[in-house]
């Protein structure tokens, strides 16, 4: 069928449908719209008039709705443009997915593989192409790791050991496992980032709402989980022993992959968990401690304040 015969289908079209049944201006804007010219062209070895004379109500319907997204309106289904395709004996519609929509909806599903919610604006935006590593053998050497636990996570992600990193105040630490969250994120990785501080008030507070119990199961069985800036909390006996160690026992008995950033090497983190008001505590301080060499690998992370410069 000719694209030069389409003003004698359509005549043939309105003997065949009957004013009663769609009124005759409306046939001839259908044929004259654009949208459908080009589908009846492009598949004129397939269909007929019978099969036209079938569909002019969905033909009617995809031209409303092309319509209506050319002119910036939603349309009945938003998100989706409307596709014409042959179905047997006529022509149907379908609803495809918009390029915005599909980008939407990847954004819902990373917000909800990823918690970082304590963190900072620059640390939630952060990518692994902004950690800067000129002139710092430690920095090359940080991303290194991080590189080498992408791919172990890749391979075997039970197999693969998380990083204790450590080092004074604004380095770029946190940063760092802020883009590393975000890289792991885009690969489908579910990821919780916490500033441990505020997690230590937050629970105290899940107390009275009797949801400390359910809070916990969350954080201890996430995929990936960081813990950052631990050390700097208000330590205490109920603290360590019913919120980290209970944490870190699930993880390490399931493998889960588990980060902390620290301004405490190990030794001294260990002394930290070790003091609270009821005296030192050793044992129990040691006990965690073999929980986080089991979990994670320590990485000494020096250099300049970053967020001092201008």
């Amino acid at each position: 069928m000719a694209m030069q015969t389409m003003r004698q289908i359509m005549t043939d079209v309105i003997k065949r449908v009957g004013h009663g049944a769609l009124l005759e201006e409306t046939v001839k804007e259908i044929f004259a719209f654009d949208a459908v010219q080009e589908f009846i062209e492009q598949h004129q070895e397939e269909v007929s008039q019978e099969m036209i004379t079938n569909s002019i109500s969905k033909l009617n319907e995809f031209m409303l709705e092309v319509k209506a997204m050319r002119s910036g309106k939603p349309g009945q289904n938003p998100g989706f443009t409307p596709k014409l395709f042959i179905n047997i004996n006529y022509i149907d519609i379908t609803y495809v997915p918009t390029q915005e929509f599909l980008d939407y909806t990847e954004k819902r599903k990373r917000r909800a593989l990823l918690d970082n919610r304590m963190m900072s604006a620059d640390v939630r935006r952060a990518r692994l192409s902004d950690f800067d590593m000129a002139g710092s053998p430690a920095r090359q050497t940080l991303m290194t790791e991080v590189i080498k636990f992408i791919e172990a996570y890749q391979e075997n992600p039970l197999a693969a050991k998380g990083l204790y990193i450590s080092g004074p105040f604004g380095v770029g630490k946190t940063f760092l496992l802020g883009a590393l969250a975000n890289e792991l994120v885009r690969k489908n990785v579910a990821v919780t980032m916490l500033h441990y501080p505020t997690l230590s008030a937050e629970i105290k507070n899940t107390i009275s709402q009797n949801t400390t119990h359910e809070t916990l199961n969350t954080i201890k069985k996430v995929p990936v989980l960081m813990l950052d800036d631990i050390g700097a909390e208000a330590n205490s006996a109920w603290l360590r022993d019913e919120v980290l160690t209970v944490i870190l026992e699930y993880r390490m008995k399931e493998s889960l992959a588990t980060f902390f950033t620290s301004n405490f090497n190990l030794r001294e983190l260990e002394s930290h968990l070790a003091q609270t008001r009821d005296g030192v505590e050793a044992v129990k301080a040691g006990r965690i401690m073999e929980r986080v060499h089991f979990l994670a690998k320590e990485i000494h992370f020096d250099g300049a304040n970053r967020r001092h410069k201008a």
